[in-house]
């Protein structure tokens, strides 16, 4: 139930403010030469973004399409998403004849009693997220779904036209300070990230200072391309993986099988856990195992652990197991690197797997069909850099005294982000519940069109 609206506001039917019936898309042959069709992901935050299009077949002569006109308001239908499901934006003046698509709902309204940009923006609000949401269904293959007839009695906040363009003038002041900070943070962030992967990359390798530098005169071997190996401090050195490490790969989880008392439950880590940098505990699954063979394959402080199977730019990334969970073991899809005779320092050797790694494993990946994947014989020889273990503690602390202050900075920048967010739905709840500012005088009213 809406609550109680300023004097002069209406509580209205979006069925009452229509100037066509609410009518759905219709999806073309998909081709070529034919008109543009709008995907999902044209419904951005404010208005529909027309370069989000797909090409249709030319023998569709259009006659039968609809097309998206300026003020309309495109609603998707589908979503695997309830917090989606929904979604509206502006047709703000397309550059060409757009078709749009079935998974669409064309919304058309009258102009004298409803602003189409008050109306965009208030679709974007949680005045009407509420609604929506309790509107949608669920369907097959876990697709949110809503229709016309749901739409057409959702409950619109209205104030008279005049009061209305007042708010979205208001609203889009504020929005766009809010949404040029937000792009900046973003920014912001996004440049952290990069000169953190840059920072522990050259700290990796010994490249932090500028220093002689010794060729790399790793040996070649047969299966794998290292590509060209850059220089080293004097006293580093190259080597392969599996001169430093023991590598395995993860367990196969078992299928169904009878129930074994015996049996132990332990955790199994997947290519989702492992991330570049850091470990994604929020959703581990628990698998039941022998009791010998969960504790061979038992994950130890220390290892690093490798994504071996996925996109071709997510193998070799990972990061450092610490126990965070009591018992765990890995996946087929992950490999186990556990340093031997303490060579080398297992944070040095994460480093180096999401820079050089990363890069070396997608060259020397397989993928015919489907996810990409690298064997166990093959990461054994990826070339792994050296430095003398008096060196390692010290250059630890340098890199991590670096990447300390930047996640602090990057902490404070998602901080910033989230604010924003809650700040974006304060100001839209406020503004369609009359709170924006004090509304126009009586006298300044134009009268109210229904």
């Amino acid at each position: 139930m809406m609550n109680e609206v300023p004097a002069g506001w209406r509580v209205v039917r979006l069925a009452d403010v229509l100037s066509e019936p609410l009518v759905n898309g219709r999806s073309p042959r998909p081709g070529e030469g034919g008109l543009p069709v709008l995907r999902m992901t044209a419904l951005r935050p404010a208005t529909v973004d027309f370069t989000q299009s797909k090409s249709s077949d030319r023998s569709d002569d259009g006659r039968a399409l609809l097309l998206a006109e300026h003020g309309d308001v495109l609603v998707g239908r589908v979503n695997g998403s309830h917090s989606l499901v929904g979604e509206g934006a502006l047709v703000d003046g397309p550059p060409t004849p757009t078709a749009i698509p079935d998974t669409m709902i064309r919304v058309r309204v009258r102009p004298d009693a409803l602003d189409p940009r008050y109306l965009a923006h208030l679709w974007k609000s949680p005045v009407m997220r509420r609604q929506i949401e309790a509107r949608a269904r669920q369907g097959g293959a876990a697709i949110w779904r809503i229709n016309q007839r749901d739409l057409a009695d959702v409950l619109l906040p209205l104030p008279p036209v005049v009061e209305q363009r007042r708010i979205v003038g208001l609203l889009e002041d504020h929005l766009a300070r809010i949404d040029a900070t937000t792009i900046r943070t973003g920014n912001a962030l996004d440049q952290a990230d990069v000169l953190g992967r840059t920072l522990t990359a050259r700290g990796g390798r010994g490249a932090l200072a500028e220093a002689a530098r010794i060729p790399a005169d790793l040996p070649r071997v047969s299966g794998v391309g290292d590509g060209t190996l850059p220089g080293l401090p004097e006293r580093w050195r190259w080597t392969r993986l599996d001169d430093v490490a023991e590598v395995a790969r993860g367990i196969t989880p078992p299928g169904t099988q009878e129930w074994n008392p015996a049996d132990v439950d332990v955790s199994c880590l997947r290519v989702a856990n492992v991330q570049c940098g850091r470990l994604d505990l929020d959703d581990v699954r628990t698998i039941r195992l022998p009791g010998s063979r969960a504790e061979a394959a038992r994950l130890r402080a220390g290892d690093v652990l490798l994504t071996g199977g996925g996109s071709s730019d997510s193998l070799g990334r990972g990061w450092i197991w610490e126990e965070q969970l009591p018992h765990c073991v890995l996946n087929s899809h992950l490999f186990r690197v556990r340093i031997t005779a303490h060579q080398l320092h297992p944070v040095l050797l994460a480093w180096h797997a999401n820079g050089f790694g990363r890069q070396w494993c997608k060259r020397n990946a397989t993928q015919s069909v489907g996810p990409a994947s690298i064997s166990l014989a093959r990461i054994r020889r990826m070339p792994v850099p050296v430095a003398p273990v008096d060196e390692q503690h010290h250059l630890l602390a340098v890199v991590q005294a670096h990447t300390t202050a930047l996640n602090g900075a990057s902490a404070a920048a998602e901080r910033a982000l989230v604010v924003a967010g809650r700040l974006r739905r304060n100001l839209l709840e406020r503004a369609f519940t009359g709170h924006l500012s004090p509304p126009l005088s009586p006298s300044g009213q134009q009268e109210f069109v229904l």
